[in-house]
């Protein structure tokens, strides 16, 4: 049996105010999105976003200290309700979600972790600490949980390397520092997953952050 097709958006939202968000509700809706896997959102922005756009979400706090100051975003589209241009529906579906201890200094970290749909592979959608070491760490242990896929940003600047994945991130950045961009956002796929292309979606002032539209995931 062929897995779905999935358009996954993969952004950091910097803790958006009612005017970004729904700005951001306009890019999901315009790109048809199935799934929205976000950083830096706050827990009053999962009804606000489901107001805007239907379907159903989830908030994950990503600092145990300080639950609902900020935290993960996912957004899944209901089933039925997006139509491409080849009048597929949308195979998004409620399901549940979890969270995955990462530890980290100086503020420990949570990972999202969820399936990509009812019954599918496991999915994590992450922020991880700056600190190399607590990086490699916190990528280790996501890895022991074998997600099919890794996605989030990442705060990583250098190249990634986590064996049993690969990086399918476009190589210029998606944060500007100055004039450099940084790879600081990520897309891991593990090496049994089918392809998938990712593609830099600009910010356009809603964040400091482009964001990541994978296009058409499917799992082999």
């Amino acid at each position: 049996m062929q897995s779905p097709a999935l358009r996954i958006l993969v952004w950091n939202l910097k803790r958006p105010d009612h005017r970004r968000l729904a700005a951001v509700a306009d890019v999901v809706a315009t790109q048809g999105v199935d799934l929205l896997i976000a950083q830096e959102a706050c827990a009053w922005h999962k009804d606000a976003l489901v107001d805007h756009l239907g379907g159903v979400a989830a908030f994950t706090p990503a600092f145990p200290r300080h639950d609902g100051w900020e935290g993960h975003l996912l957004w899944r589209r209901q089933p039925g309700t997006r139509q491409d241009g080849d009048g597929d529906a949308g195979p998004v579906q409620r399901g549940p979600v979890q969270r995955l201890a990462l530890g980290g200094w100086p503020w420990p970290r949570v990972a999202q972790i969820f399936r990509l749909w009812p019954g599918g592979p496991v999915a994590a959608g992450v922020q991880l600490s700056h600190p190399p070491g607590a990086q490699r760490r916190q990528l280790a242990i996501l890895a022991g949980h074998h997600p099919m896929l890794i996605a989030g940003d990442c705060n990583l600047v250098g190249r990634l390397r986590l064996p049993g994945y690969r990086d399918v991130t476009p190589a210029t950045g998606s944060f500007r520092l100055g004039p450099v961009r940084l790879r600081l956002d990520r897309v891991l796929l593990r090496n049994d997953c089918g392809g998938v292309a990712v593609d830099h979606l600009p910010h356009q002032g809603l964040s400091d952050h482009d964001a990541l539209l994978a296009l058409q995931l499917r799992i082999s």
